[in-house]
This record gives structure tokens, C-alpha cells and sequence, in this order.
């Protein structure tokens, strides 16, 4: 990489880490329904968060400084993801379905049995389609038994970005974020491939879900977009 670039690419890192600090210390925020995850924790079963791609921007502040890591892909996006989360004490495991995915996937068991890591996943990402669910995320739940558990937020003051896939969202200072935490979800150690995509419509539908509810918390009225399949 190029002197030049690498100094642009700390100077947006550095950047990106005060406007998210400023952003967090400017809102309110709640979090809702946090007695979801107490089962898993409890049991000491692994968790594997799950959210849309969309969602990211606050992920990485309300996860900071946690065992949870999340997968960023390695491409030029998810080179500045990676750091931005390391900035938040995060240790990212770096790979996709489409770049070092297999390498990325024993990681993943890896860390969750033998290191005892929470991961945290992008359900359509790193590319999507927005709000189709990869088959990622079945896979390491069936290999290491682990909860899935979705996740979600939403703000009284957000910027969509709308020519984004994702339709990327940014929460503004000064206002209210809702985070929730969704019923986990488990994966039989024994299903089959023609099985997948009845789990992948269930954890769409409670993605979906969540955040409607989340929405609805906040006293907005909006129409989620949700595609079928």
C-alpha cells in the first residue's frame, strides 16, 4: 500500500472511531430484551450474533471491547471495517463466501471452541443481496452447536444511505437508539443440505421481525422492506 493511502487510511480510521464515540455519547440508548442471551450464557453454549449488513455502524460500538468477533471480508470496505473494529478492541477473523471462506470458517470453529469467542456475523454480507441469508452462518452453528442470535437497532435520528446495497444506516447525534437482543435460534447437529432453506427463512423472518419491533419501540411508523425467499 502507498504512503499516501496508508495515511488516508489511518486518518479515516482514527476519524470514524471519534464520530462513533460522538455518536453514542450524544444519544440515548436502550437495550431491549437482553434476557435472551442470559440461556445461552448460562448453559455455556456458544453464540454466533447475527444481524443485516446494514447494521453494522453501532454493532461495533455496542460489541467494543468483548470477547464477540466479528467476520469482515478482505475486501478495500472491509480492510477499514477490520480496523475501525480493532480500534474498539475487537479482534476481527477476516475472510468470505467469495475470499478465504473455507480459511475463515475453521477459523470461526476454532475460536469459539477452543477460545470460547462469541462471533458475530452479517447475515447478507459482505456483498448480498440485501436481507438474503448465506448459508454461513447454519454451517458453524451445525458444526459447533452454538445459539444463533439476532440482533438489531434503529434510531429516532438516522441517515439511510439509499443508493447503498444495504441501504447502509447512521445513526445521527442527539437522538434515541434501540438496541435488542432476538430469541436464539438453534441448528440441529444433523441437518441436512435440502433443510437449509427452511432454516435461512427462519432466521430471515426473525431478523425481519426484530427489527419491525425494535421500529416499533421507538413510536415510528415505517414499512420494512422484506424480500421473499
Amino acid at each position: 500500500m502507498a504512503l499516501n493511502q496508508r495515511i488516508k487510511s489511518f486518518l479515516i480510521v482514527k476519524m470514524s472511531k471519534l464520530l462513533i464515540h460522538f455518536i453514542a455519547l450524544t444519544c440515548k440508548k436502550k437495550t431491549l430484551w437482553i434476557e435472551n442471551i442470559k440461556t445461552p450464557k448460562k448453559s455455556d453454549k456458544p453464540i454466533i450474533y447475527i444481524f443485516w449488513h446494514r447494521h453494522i455502524f453501532f454493532n461495533i460500538f455496542k460489541f467494543r471491547n468483548t470477547n464477540a468477533r466479528p467476520l469482515i471480508s478482505y475486501s478495500t470496505d472491509g480492510e477499514l471495517v477490520s480496523k475501525i473494529a480493532e480500534e474498539f478492541g475487537m479482534n476481527p477473523i477476516r475472510g468470505s463466501s467469495s475470499k478465504g471462506g473455507v480459511k475463515a470458517f475453521f477459523h470461526m470453529v476454532n475460536a469459539i471452541k477452543k477460545d470460547n469467542s462469541e462471533i458475530m456475523i452479517t447475515a447478507d454480507g459482505p456483498k448480498g443481496p440485501s436481507r438474503e441469508v448465506k448459508d454461513g452462518t447454519i454451517h458453524i452453528a451445525k458444526k459447533t452447536g452454538a445459539y444463533i442470535i439476532p440482533v438489531s437497532w434503529y434510531a429516532t435520528r438516522l441517515k439511510i444511505f439509499e443508493k447503498s446495497w444495504d441501504k447502509f444506516m447512521l445513526p445521527l447525534p442527539f437522538g434515541k437508539i434501540v438496541f435488542a437482543y432476538g430469541e436464539p435460534i438453534s441448528i440441529p447437529n444433523k441437518i441436512l443440505k435440502h433443510e437449509y432453506p427452511n432454516y435461512r427463512g427462519i432466521i430471515k423472518y426473525k431478523l425481519d421481525d426484530l427489527e419491525k419491533r425494535v421500529i416499533s419501540e421507538l413510536g415510528i411508523t415505517k414499512k420494512i422492506e422484506v424480500k421473499n425467499g
